[in-house]
């Protein structure tokens, strides 16, 4: 893997009704959010994914959905790939009535027999983009939006749910505080924060703040913040050619005993074995 293929995760979408992107090995991306809809498809290896606090071991052929809004992370150190559509939810919302909304629920390990031919048939299509995106003939941008489409439209019409837009539920004070919690980590985590200082900024008690985030996020408040640092940390050792103490300094680790034994359970390896693996040219 070189620099230009590590993996930037695309929170929103802009002027733009869809991404198509792929994860390889040694990824991990911490807890977020965005106002896309997510696909994700593991085409060979094995990841954890972590949606709003509760973990899933993802198999070789197997795909997610995960709705605009929801928390979520990946935590693949091994050999594996993946790939990963984002699709604007405006952009959704223009095919549907205007007086309605759905909700996907599309799980491998609860599928009914009626519901196991449009599943193969997701992966089947999923499994066609991936081999388009590597062999890139002629116009291939074109069939593959008419993939991504065609996936949608299996979604929606065998493992979703229509819900009048007055019937959809508000999001909850908590479920807003932590969306707001976790983009303020993101804006911040090269900073020193400390557990006082962000449950004061957002109007908590000490012991409210950590286990609403650990409920959240399946994870202390402490540790996702370490986790967030050593993601940019991990992109800079494969991107750049800082001496590694500045890169992990940069980036808000002042414990180089605590980076070194967290970086090496998330990669399974150290820095610059990582760094030697992904860009030889940067040792």
């Amino acid at each position: 893997m070189s620099a230009s293929d590590i993996y930037i995760p695309k929170y929103d979408l802009i002027n733009q009704n869809m991404a198509i992107d792929f994860r390889t090995s040694g990824s991990y991306v911490p807890a977020h959010w965005h106002s896309a809809l997510e696909i994700t498809y593991l085409i060979d290896g094995q990841a954890d994914m972590t949606v709003d606090g509760s973990r899933h071991t993802m198999v070789q052929g197997e795909f997610i959905v995960i709705d605009a809004g929801r928390i979520h992370e990946y935590l693949c150190p091994g050999e594996y790939r993946q790939l990963v559509i984002h699709i604007n939810s405006e952009y959704i919302s223009s095919f549907m009535d205007n007086q309605r909304n759905y909700q996907i629920l599309c799980d491998r390990t609860e599928l009914t027999e009626d519901r196991v031919e449009p599943y193969l048939e997701i992966c089947s299509s999923l499994q066609e983009l991936v081999n388009l995106s590597s062999e890139r003939p002629y116009g291939y941008r074109i069939q593959c939006e008419s993939l991504v489409l065609h996936v949608l439209y299996e979604l929606l019409a065998h493992f979703s749910i229509q819900l009048y837009r007055s019937d959809l539920p508000e999001p909850s004070k908590n479920q807003r505080r932590i969306r707001e919690i976790v983009s303020y980590i993101a804006e911040n985590y090269n900073k020193p924060i400390t557990l006082e200082e962000i449950s004061d900024r957002f109007g908590l008690s000490n012991e409210y703040f950590s286990r609403l985030f650990t409920q959240k996020i399946g994870i202390p408040f402490k540790k996702h913040l370490n986790q967030v640092r050593l993601s940019h940390i991990y992109h800079d050792l494969c991107a750049t050619d800082a001496p590694i103490m500045e890169i992990v300094e940069r980036h808000g680790f002042t414990n180089y005993k605590l980076f070194s034994r967290m970086f090496r359970e998330i990669y399974g390896a150290s820095p610059r074995e990582i760094r030697r693996r992904n860009n030889p040219v940067l040792q």
